[in-house]
Order: C-alpha cells, then sequence, then structure tokens
C-alpha cells in the first residue's frame, strides 16, 4: 500500500485530533467526582468511532482528505471498487494512498482504558442490539435480529452490512453526482442559449417598432399633407364666394337705405295743406321718375354654394388612391413566363391566369420548363427589394404558392424544401393547409381561403403568406437568399373539373 506525506494531511484534521487528545487527558485527569456526564462523555467519544463499522478504530488511518476509518474497513471497501474514493465526502485517494494515524490510535487506548467504558453505539429500538445492518427497504440501519425476523429469501437481498452499504450508495451517489455535473452543464448552456435568445428578442421587438413607426408615420404625413391641402382649397374657394356675398350685401344696403329715404321725402309731400307747397312736389316727382328705374331695380341675390362634389364626396377613397403611390412595397405587377409553364398548363393571353388541362401540348422542352410539377414561374424575378403579389384561389381544391430560387431543377420530382430553394404553402382536399418547412407545419383554415398575399423581403431574408382579404398573417419563412428569385404558381390536376378553377393573378387595387 503507497503512503503520503503527513504534510498532505488537512489542518482541520490535525486540529480535531489535537482537540479530541486534550479532551481525553483532561478527561483522564479528572477525578471521578468531576467526571462528566454520560451525554457529555458520549459527545466526544463517537469521534473515535470509525463510520463504516460503528466500532472503535482499529489501526486507524487517515485519508488525504482529512477523514479517518479503520484500516481493515476502508482497504475492504477500495478492494470491491475500481476508484478509491473516501467513503465521507468521496474525494479520491490517488494511488490508494492513507497514512496511520498514530495519535488517533493513541487516543483510543487511553480511552478504552478508562471507565468510560466501550464506546456507545447505537441500538437498535426494537431489539436493543447493535446497528451493524442496513435495511433497504426502509432505507433505515438495522440488527441482526431484525434481519432474521424476515423470510429466507428477504435476508440476502433485503440487508447489507454497513461497509457494503456505504460502498453501495457512495457508487450511486457518484453516479447520480455525475450525471447532475452533466445537467448543470446542459442547464447553464441552455440558459446562456436563453438569455441570448431574450437579449435577441429585445433588439428585434426594438427594430420592429421602429419599423411600424416609420411605416406608419410615412402614411401620417401623406394623410396629414391631403387634409391640409383639402383644407386650404375649402378656405380659398369659400372666401371667394364670402366675398362675392358679402359685396353684393352691400349694394343691397344702399339701395334699401336710398329706397327708404325716398319714400318718406314722399310721405312727407301727401300732406302738405299748401297748395302752392304741395304742387313743388311736381319738380320732386319729374326728379323720381327720372330715377324710378334705379330706384326699382332690386339687383340680384348671390348665391354661391362650395362643391360637394370636391368637399363631401368618397374623400377617403381619393386619399387612398393617391396613397399608392407611396406604398412599399405596392402591388406588383407579376406575370407568368410562358416559358417555364408544364405542358399540361393553359395560360391566359395576359398572362395572369393559369390552369391545367388534360390535353399535353407539343411544347419545346427547354431547361426552363417543367416536365414533372405542373408549375409555371413569374416572368420577372427579385435578387432585391421587397415585393408584394396577390394570387385568387378561390373554389380550388388543391394549388401551391410561393417563391423559389432561379437554380432549381425543373426536370423531374423534386424535394419541395427551403433546403432545396423551395418557400411554399399548399392547399390538399380544401382542408390540408401545410408550410412546406423543415419539418412540414401544419397550418389551420379558419376560414375558406380566396386570396393568397405573398410578400418577399430579399434584403430582410423574408417570405411571408397572409390572407388578402383580411390580411392576417398565415406563415412566415426566414432565410439567407443568395440569387434570383421568382414567384412560383401550381394550380395542381384539374381532377376531373373538380380542381378546374384557375389561379388567377390579381392586379386591381
Amino acid at each position: 500500500m503507497s503512503s503520503f506525506s503527513s504534510t498532505n494531511v488537512s489542518s482541520s484534521s490535525s486540529t480535531s485530533v489535537s482537540d479530541n487528545e486534550s479532551k481525553i487527558n483532561l478527561l483522564l485527569s479528572t477525578s471521578s467526582s468531576d467526571l462528566p456526564s454520560r451525554p457529555q462523555a458520549e459527545d466526544f467519544t463517537k469521534e473515535l468511532t470509525c463510520p463504516l463499522c460503528l466500532e472503535w478504530f482499529k489501526e486507524p488511518v487517515i485519508l488525504p482528505c482529512g477523514h479517518n476509518f479503520c484500516k481493515p474497513c476502508i482497504e475492504e471497501i477500495w478492494g470491491r471498487a475500481e476508484v478509491s474514493l473516501c467513503p465521507e465526502c468521496q474525494a479520491q485517494s490517488p494511488d490508494r494512498q492513507y497514512i496511520r494515524n498514530i495519535v488517533l490510535e493513541k487516543l483510543v487506548e487511553k480511552i478504552k482504558g478508562f471507565h468510560v467504558g466501550k464506546c456507545s453505539q447505537q441500538k437498535c429500538s426494537k431489539h436493543g442490539e447493535p446497528l451493524k445492518l442496513f435495511w433497504k427497504v426502509d432505507g433505515k440501519l438495522a440488527c441482526f435480529l431484525c434481519r432474521d425476523a424476515q423470510k429466507p429469501e428477504d435476508q440476502s437481498s433485503q440487508f447489507l452490512l454497513l461497509p457494503d452499504a456505504v460502498q453501495l450508495y457512495a457508487e450511486k451517489l457518484i453516479s447520480t453526482r455525475t450525471q447532475l455535473e452533466a445537467t448543470v452543464q446542459e442547464l447553464k448552456t441552455l440558459k446562456n442559449a436563453q438569455q441570448e435568445k431574450i437579449s435577441c428578442h429585445k433588439e428585434n421587438k426594438f427594430h420592429l417598432q421602429h419599423h411600424i413607426s416609420l411605416e406608419f408615420l410615412k402614411l401620417h404625413q401623406f394623410l396629414h399633407g391631403r387634409e391640409k391641402r383639402l383644407m386650404n382649397e375649402l378656405q380659398e374657394e369659400g372666401k371667394i364666394i364670402l366675398q362675392e356675398m358679402e359685396a353684393n350685401l352691400n349694394k343691397l344696403q344702399e339701395k334699401w337705405q336710398r329706397a327708404k329715404e325716398t319714400v318718406l321725402r314722399i310721405q312727407s309731400r301727401l300732406y302738405q295743406h299748401s297748395s302752392i307747397d304741395f304742387l313743388t312736389v311736381l319738380c320732386v316727382l319729374h326728379r323720381l321718375e327720372q330715377k324710378t328705374g334705379t330706384l326699382l331695380s332690386l339687383g340680384a341675390l348671390v348665391c354661391h354654394e362650395l362643391s360637394l362634389g370636391q368637399f363631401k364626396g368618397p374623400i377617403q377613397y381619393n386619399a387612398w388612391k393617391e396613397m399608392k403611390s407611396i406604398l412599399g412595397p405596392g402591388l406588383s405587377l407579376v406575370t407568368l413566363d410562358p416559358k417555364t409553364a408544364h405542358p399540361n398548363l393553359v395560360l391566359s393571353e395576359d398572362l395572369r391566369c393559369v390552369r391545367h388541362d388534360d390535353t399535353k401540348q407539343m411544347l419545346p422542352d427547354t431547361p426552363e420548363r417543367f416536365d414533372s410539377s405542373v408549375a409555371v414561374l413569374g416572368s420577372e424575378g427579385f435578387t432585391s427589394g421587397k415585393h408584394y403579389w396577390e394570387v385568387e384561389v378561390e373554389n380550388k381544391t388543391k394549388w401551391t404558392l410561393g417563391v423559389v430560387k432561379e437554380s432549381i431543377s425543373r426536370k423531374g420530382n423534386n424535394t419541395l424544401s427551403p433546403r432545396d430553394g423551395y418557400w411554399l404553402i399548399r392547399l390538399r382536399n380544401r382542408n390540408k393547409f401545410k408550410a412546406l418547412d423543415i419539418p412540414v407545419r401544419g397550418l389551420t383554415l379558419n376560414t375558406s381561403l380566396s386570396r393568397i398575399g405573398v410578400y418577399l423581403d430579399y434584403e430582410g431574408g423574408q417570405v411571408s403568406f397572409y390572407d388578402a382579404n383580411k390580411m392576417s398573417h398565415i406563415y412566415t419563412f426566414m432565410d439567407t437568399f443568395t440569387e434570383k428569385l421568382y414567384p412560383y404558381f401550381c394550380p395542381c390536376l384539374n381532377d376531373s373539373s373538380e380542381n378546374s378553377e384557375p389561379l388567377k393573378i390579381f392586379f386591381n387595387m
């Protein structure tokens, strides 16, 4: 057996041994009348008991960790184990090193010779015998009589000697500790990852808030400008009309005043008693007759109305139509590329509708043309910017829509996934709605879809789908785009006219 230098023993262990020696020397030098009580004696004699066999130390040895055991006890445990560990703290003892604890051995001999007696052992509360066994069923210490009271077949399986129990459960604790250490490391990794995700979430939330504010700021500025312009037009037109009506009111006021004064003058002449004075009114009457036309002319009523058609028409709709010029993105003018269409697909003249027909057309089998998937691409690809288009899918039982990269194979059957350059959603059997992601994600259809909106943000790596009638979000793919992307349209087979309706690219707003 290897040994190690006494300097390797921890200071705490040395202190403990010295304390015990002092206690024993004090006990030995005390007269019988001054002896400590039995509980007090048992308190320090417990420290002279081997934790494995619960007896006085026999040939006590101290391990590098500072714990003491009987030499036979520790060698028996180590003899059955692959790794030499301390039964108390599971610290490893390299090369099974220990040294003889002479001080502890002397203390044990001294206390044995003293009339405090044999080391106090724990006794079985039922039988009064020393507790030498471990009862696995109850998880407590037991005596030999407890074991003998059990069925013969249970005695060997349910009871272990204390050293064996210590070894068994020490190994289990070590195994559990190893598992927990791995769990702690995994939890630390998860914790760090979660903290990073929270940080990214907060940053992303901030950027999205900023983006939303900017987008609506553009609308607010446009609407405010449109409102201000219309209000200025109303003020200007209202001012001109008001000035004209007020000028006419002033003219009418003057005419009314002059006519009123003339009526009073005539009235005063009618009641003259002197014939001479009365007849002088003839001169006045002559002048009045000359001015009759002017006095009796009432003038015209000026009544101009503000334009209801301009100021009380479809103001919101007019503003919305003007707003289209600032929408980003607006509705993209997407058309279909005949050179890519499967031979069984029929395209409309304006290249905005596509349907499947049972009759295969005689078309050149070029590299651009699909020969297995009944699909067609948009005529224009995108390498930058934000784009949005809508496709009518009403009354169709199945279809596939989305975006694909330019280099996809147009020949044979291919895996439709983002890894292969496809960012698609599809409908089957009227109600089986899926996003062809990794893995494929089932989607919920709350109502029947009649129009699908497709949004592409090339630099942002985003492809999103919407119920275009409600502009409610359906699904979003996030990726990194490195080549040209094209709109993808697959009306699927017509299924004996059950799915004969075409896919229609919507272009009216």
